[in-house]
């Protein structure tokens, strides 16, 4: 068995008990995406709408302001009984952002954001694919890529954002556990894609937040409390 396999197997099950790890909800549950740090009085507006998730960024290079996700961001959205969801994300916008090197420093940025803010062992970090690749590019450097994400990130497990093609292809060979649906219809494998864990909507300003609005079913890795 895979080292990583070994390991999550004690992982999934203490991340049971403690009831801290990935949602089990089979219901869709509506959610937003966001670059913007939430404050109070946005996790109040959220919940009053009837949203039931945030989704914030881990990143080692971004200079927007607020969209780093903070330890004390998490406490408080997972305190107002709100889910948490984290996406990792640089600048993935083209192919040659990707390969088994940038896949390894990616993971392991995540990895030490996610200890930073006491993201629970057994819940997800989406990475993502933030364009139309073609199938080349995705059997290509895209899936080196994940390979590298996966062998590197052993307390967590794998989600990938972007097109269906995408989605299908490294869900299929095993690299991601969860699928994240781009919103952008025009992109390759959208309509025939089904299996997605979350389903990303049309960008827009939800309780102040500049965001997209998402739908989740079933398990999507979402987390409702931190342990820094």
């Amino acid at each position: 068995m895979h080292q990583r396999q070994l390991r999550m197997v004690g992982i999934v099950r203490v991340a049971t008990l403690l009831t801290v790890g990935r949602s089990v909800a089979d219901t869709t549950l509506n959610g937003v995406d966001s670059s913007s740090a939430c404050t109070s009085s946005t996790t109040t507006c959220l919940q009053s709408g009837g949203y039931s998730f945030v989704a914030r960024y881990y990143s080692r290079t971004t200079k927007i302001a607020g969209k780093k996700l903070t330890l004390s961001e998490a406490q408080l959205i997972t305190g107002a009984g709100l889910q948490l969801v984290t996406v990792y994300e640089d600048g993935p916008t083209s192919y040659s952002y990707f390969s088994a090197e940038r896949g390894a420093a990616d993971a392991a940025g995540a990895v030490q954001q996610a200890e930073a803010i006491g993201q629970p062992a057994g819940s997800a970090i989406y990475f993502t694919v933030d364009y139309d690749a073609s199938s080349s590019e995705i059997a290509g450097n895209i899936t080196v890529y994940f390979q590298a994400i996966f062998d590197a990130l052993l307390n967590y497990e794998v989600g990938v954002y972007g097109s269906g093609a995408v989605c299908k292809a490294i869900t299929e060979a095993g690299l991601a556990k969860y699928a994240w649906l781009a919103q952008s219809t025009g992109w390759s494998g959208y309509k025939n894609f089904t299996a997605w864990a979350i389903k990303q909507g049309p960008e827009q300003s939800v309780c102040g937040l500049n965001s997209d609005t998402d739908i989740a079913q079933g398990d999507f890795g979402s987390f409702r409390s931190v342990q820094p």
